[in-house]
C-alpha cells in the first residue's frame, strides 16, 4: 500500500477528487483518506506544514497502516532560474535539512545527521523509468522566508528546490527502511523575474496544485 504525505489540503484537493475515496478518518488531529488511485490502494494524510508535522505523519502511516511506499507530493520553490520554470515537476534524488546545524560544536558540515552519518537522504528515484520529471536536490527547513543565512546554506548544500517537509519525511522513511519518493511542483522560482517569490507563490499555487494528479499518476505508473 502507498502512503501519501501532503502538507496542505489545497495541494491534495484535486487528487482526492480524482481518486476513489473509500474512507476518511481523523487521527491525532490529522485528516486521513483511504482509497485507490491508478489501481493502487493508498492512505493519504494531510500532515500540516513543517518538519515535525511531516515526520509525525510519516511514522503514523508506517506504524498504523503498514505502508510499503511513502510518496510526498506538493508544491515547492525553485532556486535555479536558468533551468527551472513555474509548473515544472521535480523528482527529488536526495534531500537535506539546511536548518539542521551542529557545525559550531561538532565540526561537521551544515545538515549533517549524526545518527545516520550522512547529510543527504537518497530517495528511490532510480526506480522511476519515465522522463517527464526534472531531477533535483531538495533542501528542507522550517521557514518559508529566505534570509541571507538560509540562502547561503541552501547554496552550500546544492539544493535547487526548497520546501518545509521533505527532509523529515525522508529521514523517517529511511530510518524505517521504507521506500520513498518526493515530487514537487514549482510555484515560484527565485530570480526568474521581477516578481517576488511570495507573489509568485500566491499567484500560482492553485494552478500549480492542479498539476499534481497527473504528476502522481506518472510516478506511480513508472516505478
Amino acid at each position: 500500500m502507498i502512503g501519501f504525505v501532503v502538507a496542505m489540503e489545497k495541494e491534495a484537493k484535486l487528487f482526492l477528487e480524482t481518486a476513489n475515496i473509500k474512507e476518511s478518518l481523523n487521527i491525532a488531529n490529522k485528516k486521513i483518506y483511504v482509497g485507490s488511485f491508478c489501481n493502487q490502494e493508498f492512505v493519504l494524510i494531510i500532515g500540516g506544514i513543517g518538519k515535525v508535522n511531516a515526520g509525525m505523519s510519516t511514522q503514523l502511516l508506517i506504524d498504523k497502516f503498514q505502508v510499503d511506499k511513502i510518496i510526498n507530493f506538493g508544491t515547492a520553490g525553485g532556486k535555479d532560474p536558468e533551468n527551472q520554470h513555474v509548473g515544472d515537476v521535480a523528482l527529488i534524488d536526495k534531500v537535506c535539512q539546511f536548518d539542521f546545524d551542529l557545525s559550531e560544536i561538532d565540526d561537521v558540515n551544515i545538515g549533517y545527521m549524526q545518527d545516520f552519518d550522512l547529510t543527504y537522504f537518497e530517495s528511490n528515484y532510480k526506480k522511476y523509468k519515465g522522463n517527464k520529471f526534472i531531477l533535483s536536490t531538495l533542501g528542507t527547513g522550517d521557514r518559508f522566508t529566505f534570509k541571507d543565512w538560509a540562502l547561503n546554506d541552501q547554496k552550500e548544500l546544492g539544493a535547487t528546490v526548497i520546501d518545509m517537509e521533505g527532509g523529515a519525511i525522508a529521514q523517517v522513511a529511511y530510518a524505517n527502511g521504507v521506500e520513498f519518493y518526493l515530487i514537487k511542483v514549482l510555484t515560484d522560482v527565485e530570480g526568474s523575474g521581477e516578481e517576488s517569490i511570495f507573489k509568485q507563490y500566491y499567484d500560482n499555487v492553485k494552478e500549480v496544485s492542479d498539476l499534481i494528479p497527473n504528476a502522481v499518476k506518472e510516478l506511480i505508473e513508472n516505478i
